[in-house]
C-alpha cells in the first residue's frame, strides 16, 4: 500500500472510506476538507484550537483508496501530534497493511520534529487488533474518562518518538479536549 497526500481528486473517496469506517462521527468530514482548504475552514479548526489537520490516503496498486490517516496538530502541544482516522477496509486487514501505514506515520511525525504521537480509541473488541498493533509499537496507553453516554473505555495511546518517555496524557498542561472528542458547538463548525 502507497500513502499519499489527501488530494481534491481524492476526497469524495476519501470522504466514503472515513464514512463506512467510522459511521458513528462526523468530524473527518470538516477536517478532511480543513486538510485540503484550511483557510476556507478556520472555524473547523479554531473550534479545536488546532494550527493543521493533514490527511494520507492508502492505495493498492490499481490506485484504489484502501486506509487513510491523518495527523492533527494542536496549537498548545506544538511538540505532538495525534493520528486521527487511521482505518483500512476489511479486505486490506490482517495483511500487515496497518503496521506498515501505522510506520509510515511514525516515521512521517519524526520526520516533522515531533517528540510524541498520540491517538485515542476505545477498548470495544473490533478495536483490540489495533490495541494490539499499537501496544507492539511501544504506545503507552492510559484511560481517559468517559464522555456523556458512554459505556466503553476511551484509551489513549502515547509513544515517544524522538527517543525519550512521553509525558502521559493525563499530566499534560491545557488539554482539555481529546482529538475531536469534546463536544464542539455546531455554530463553530459553519464559521
Amino acid at each position: 500500500m502507497e500513502l499519499q497526500p489527501l488530494h481534491a481528486r481524492n476526497l469524495a473517496a476519501a470522504q466514503h472510506l472515513a464514512a463506512e469506517l467510522f459511521p458513528w462521527e462526523q468530524e473527518h468530514q470538516f477536517a478532511l476538507l480543513a486538510a485540503l482548504q484550511p483557510v476556507e475552514h478556520t472555524g473547523f479548526l479554531a473550534a479545536r484550537r488546532l494550527k493543521g489537520v493533514r490527511f494520507w490516503t492508502g492505495h493498492d496498486s490499481g490506485g484504489g483508496i484502501r486506509g487513510i490517516a491523518s495527523l492533527y496538530d494542536y496549537r498548545a502541544q506544538p511538540d505532538e501530534t495525534w493520528l486521527a482516522w487511521f482505518g483500512l477496509v476489511p479486505e486490506a486487514r490482517g495483511k500487515r497493511a496497518g503496521s506498515r501505514m501505522l510506520d509510515w506515520v511514525i516515521t512521517r511525525a519524526q520526520q516533522e520534529g515531533k517528540q510524541t504521537l498520540r491517538l485515542w480509541t476505545t477498548d470495544e473488541p473490533e478495536y483490540a487488533p489495533a490495541i494490539q498493533l499499537y501496544l507492539r509499537r511501544g504506545f503507552l496507553a492510559e484511560e481517559h474518562p468517559a464522555l456523556p453516554g458512554e459505556t466503553w473505555r476511551t484509551m489513549v495511546f502515547s509513544l515517544g518518538i524522538d527517543g525519550r518517555q512521553p509525558v502521559a496524557w493525563s499530566r499534560v498542561l491545557d488539554r482539555d479536549e481529546l482529538c475531536g472528542r469534546q463536544p464542539v458547538p455546531a455554530a463553530s463548525l459553519a464559521a
